[in-house]
């Protein structure tokens, strides 16, 4: 393996195992519902945490990367969001959970930076495009992560042994696949402080609505990453396994899509591509929220990961290539998509509280319709050159 694919499968891993954390989660969110005897909304307020410590590490993450350099964020961050699971656990009460996640937030805003600003590096450093490919590994990553997690519940290994035992390695393998990545030289440090600091500028008007094209796939799919499995375990009253395994179906529909973004944006304009997603995504969710049972609910989380897979690549590429400084314009639709995806599982959980959590993801659909409709926002951008 030359230098380059090992730098290439470094950064990969790095999204792997950020994601694999995650997904370990995901399957024992019931599981800390239970214990602590939480509502709907007494578990979306909970869940409101990591957002708020997420955007704190992203408010951060500029000046911290600019001090240790990129490879170093990653190498710190990466096991410091991993081992950040071992502390919800062991909380007591409500109060103490919230503060536990807020630790949790914290970290993976530190590594979202710190990742994500790599692998655009890593990208322009060698003229490939790695982007799609990054996010497709963070797919895989969650999927594995949310089998093991899920398979643990199924022959009932508590959540304190299950995190003791799988979170010290995936902290280990981050910090090895972190340790694979390119030493920043000294002259690219202006340029990536640059990046940084651009990360939280707001969007000016003339990219407002493109922000606000890719809320539709975000909002989905941050509602599957803390809903579904609650959603599948009540109402469905579905095995810890079973959970796992429809979120994977998700995941790997997800995954799959996202490794095939360039060939599918070599063979059909962004606006098209985006109208498709963002329908398959309201009809996803929608299936997902009235399925009877855990064979349909399976149908709608393949067909919700089809539609929220490349919506979000589109949209920074044409991002980028809107009038203005291309960086300024990528860092106002990461702020505003993200934040997206942070706050919206939690107001999920005070709908449910009200009325029901079928009817707080229903409602979600006429969100995700208006990725269709605000998709003419990508055709004033170039087709993007997929290939690598």
């Amino acid at each position: 393996m030359n230098s380059d694919n090992k730098i290439i499968s470094a950064i990969f891993g790095v999204f792997f195992i950020e994601a694999a954390v995650l997904g370990n989660w995901i399957p024992r969110i019931p599981d800390f519902k239970e214990a602590l005897s939480l509502s709907d909304a007494g578990l979306g307020v909970c869940l409101l945490a990591v957002p708020l410590g997420t955007m704190l590490g992203l408010m951060v993450a500029g000046r911290i990367t600019e001090r240790t350099g990129l490879r170093k964020a990653c190498q710190l961050f990466l096991p410091a969001w991993a081992l950040s699971f071992l502390l919800p656990p062991f909380a007591s009460s409500q109060l103490m959970f919230i503060v536990l996640l807020f630790i949790c937030g914290l970290a993976v805003g530190l590594i979202e930076v710190a990742m994500n600003t790599e692998a655009d590096r890593i990208e322009q450093a060698l003229g490939r495009k790695i982007m799609s490919r990054c996010h497709g590994f963070w797919s895989l990553g969650s999927m594995a992560g949310a089998l093991i997690g899920g398979a643990l519940a199924h022959v009932g290994v508590s959540v304190v042994v299950h995190f003791l035992i799988v979170m010290p390695v995936m902290a280990v393998l981050g910090y090895l696949f972190a340790s694979g990545l390119p030493r920043i030289q000294s002259g690219t440090t202006t340029v990536e402080n640059d990046e940084a600091s651009a990360l939280f500028l707001l969007p000016s008007k003339a990219i407002m609505l493109l922000c606000m094209m890719p809320i539709g796939a975000m909002v989905v799919e941050g509602a599957f990453i803390d809903w579904s499995a609650v959603f599948v375990r009540s109402i469905l009253d579905a095995s810890p396994l079973i959970i796992s395994i429809v979120y994977s179906f998700f995941a790997i529909v997800m995954a799959c899509v996202r490794m095939s973004g360039d060939y599918i944006g070599d063979r059909m304009p962004a606006i098209r591509i985006v109208q498709i997603s963002g329908l398959a995504t309201a009809v996803g969710i929608a299936v997902f929220a009235l399925s009877p049972n855990v064979f349909v609910a399976m149908i709608g989380a393949a067909i919700s990961g089809m539609g929220v897979a490349i919506v979000y690549p589109i949209a920074m590429t044409a991002a980028a290539r809107r009038p203005g400084r291309s960086a300024d314009n990528v860092a106002a639709l990461t702020m505003v998509s993200f934040s997206a995806f942070l706050f919206a599982p939690p107001l999920i959980g005070f709908i449910s509280h009200e009325f029901g959590l079928r009817i707080a993801l229903l409602m979600l659909v006429p969100i995700a319709l208006s990725t269709v409709f605000l998709s003419k926002e990508v055709e004033q951008a170039p087709a993007p050159n997929t290939a690598d």
